[in-house]
């Protein structure tokens, strides 16, 4: 195994528990290293770490153990995979759909595993960590006994060939759609989809706090619905009726497929497919206004030749909700940008409400659920930030 020799700041990086590299880590930053493979890190003679090369934009790979004697082997994938399933085993409804190993948060970054039935679900976000998927998926098979159903992996990175970005890996195909229960509420799942599953399990905390708000006899927008389970959530709820905005098409059948396999009709609900922007636009000159408001703000997104970007655009996107809210109101705002501290974030969320005659009392504030494990060390990991608002009269 390559020993490489890092700086004194990596040093005492490494040894609180940061665990990303990148290449000024190194003491000689124009040191060549093969993507996907192990090297131990060395200040001076001293063993630091041992870490797995996976190169990504500025990445240059994870920090693994810190103890010499755990090299990773199948051995030592198989006891951090064991230890990542009786930690959800022992604190979360094992019927739950959820997040059974959370990259860098179970110690292996570049890598989630997500469990729904007895099918589990590996994202690969770097080609470096998953060159080593052999010894990875026979550590994660012998850390279950062999107890599932079926395997898939979904490639986040960039890939040749189309038909690799989603595939099953071992076992049986699952059925088309899996259908899930979290709550009271069933969704349909698609494990063979390109990148995504069409539920994120991320948003859960605000489909909890919406089986737990008083619904009935309001209306509920959600915004950005495709695949957040918003609106079946507030449905089965007994919100009186929900209107869900997505971008695509796609989008929208996918939110009116969620409300069909909980036997609410589509058709009563409203679902469409139009940019935000536009929808708030078209809102605010009818004068319709929503008891409650989801904005879940993709971190970019990009819709003909409008961008969206959270850390520039939120206030903006705010300002334009805010009509939409009827006087004591609630207004559910979240995001997932990593490079978008808490701080940051309520900051854009207050400046939204400069020069208009509308107040808010902070009502909740979410971070990510229990099986998404974080590392203090590494802030980025707690990405989702949810705000509940509630509007003055």
């Amino acid at each position: 195994m390559q020993r490489v020799q890092i700086t004194g700041n990596s040093q005492r990086k490494v040894k609180d528990g940061y665990p990303l590299l990148v290449q000024d880590d190194l003491k000689d930053p124009s040191m060549k290293l093969t993507d996907g493979s192990f090297i131990a890190l060395m200040a001076s003679s001293q063993f630091m770490g041992y870490a797995l090369v996976a190169k990504h934009r500025r990445q240059l790979g994870w920090v693994l153990s810190l103890d010499e004697s755990e090299t990773p082997t199948t051995d030592y994938f198989r006891k951090l995979f064991k230890q990542a399933l009786v930690r959800r085993a022992t604190s979360l409804d094992p019927q739950l759909p959820q997040r059974v190993f959370n990259a860098d948060g179970d110690g292996l970054g570049g890598l989630a595993i997500d469990r729904y039935q007895d099918y589990y679900v590996f994202t690969w976000y770097a080609q470096g960590v998953y060159q080593q998927r052999e010894m990875i998926y026979a550590a994660f098979e012998a850390a279950t006994d062999h107890q599932f159903k079926g395997i898939y992996a979904k490639l986040r990175f960039n890939v040749e060939e189309a038909n690799l970005k989603s595939q099953l890996v071992t076992g049986e195909a699952a059925p088309e759609p899996l259908l899930v229960t979290e709550g009271d509420v069933t969704y349909p799942v698609h494990l063979a989809d390109d990148l995504t599953t069409g539920l994120l399990l991320d948003m859960r905390p605000i489909r909890d706090w919406l089986a737990g708000a008083e619904l009935p006899g309001k209306t509920v927008l959600n915004l950005f619905s495709q695949e957040n389970g918003v609106t079946a959530a507030a449905a089965v709820a007994g919100a009186a009726k929900t209107i869900s905005i997505e971008t695509s098409k796609k989008g929208a059948k996918e939110t009116a497929d969620q409300l069909a396999v909980n036997n609410i009709d589509p058709d009563k609900q409203e679902i469409r497919a139009i940019e935000v922007n536009r929808y708030l636009d078209y809102a605010q000159k009818h004068h319709l206004s929503y008891d409650v408001v989801v904005v879940t703000a993709p971190t970019f997104a990009r819709v003909k030749k409008q961008k969206f970007q959270v850390a520039t655009d939120l206030t903006d996107l705010l300002t334009a909700t805010l009509p939409v809210v009827r006087r004591d109101g609630q207004l559910v705002i979240a995001t997932t940008a990593n490079n978008f501290s808490m701080k940051k974030f309520k900051a854009a969320v207050t400046a939204a409400f400069v020069g208009s005659d509308r107040h808010f009392t902070l009502s909740e504030t979410f971070r990510l659920p229990a099986d998404f494990v974080t590392r203090k060390a590494y802030l980025a990991s707690n990405y989702l930030k949810v705000l509940v608002l509630t509007l003055d009269k």
